[in-house]
């Protein structure tokens, strides 16, 4: 009996660590865009987020150039996806 709760807190522990993806911000200025991506330029970094899924109901519109809030979860690497996009 000790064994089994032992196992199914495990358990729980394990997916609720996983489920925890904090959401990150980053601000930039877009410098390339399409249907699809953004590309933003923060400080020193030049980065690059899918918008495939993204909420963009903050935005009229996206033009190189202006700035921009990207929402995203976890590790921000090339072609993350982005949650939401603002102004």
């Amino acid at each position: 009996m000790k064994n089994t709760l032992t196992f199914i807190f495990g358990c729980i522990l394990t997916v609720s660590c996983c489920s925890q993806d904090k959401e990150n911000s980053v601000t930039g200025t877009v410098i390339d865009a399409s249907m699809n991506t953004v590309v933003i330029k923060s400080g020193s970094d030049t980065l690059s987020f899918s918008t495939l899924n993204a909420d963009r109901t903050e935005l009229d519109g996206l033009l190189i150039g202006d700035t921009v809030k990207i929402f995203y979860k976890g590790d921000c690497r090339p072609g993350t996806e982005a949650n939401k996009i603002a102004k």
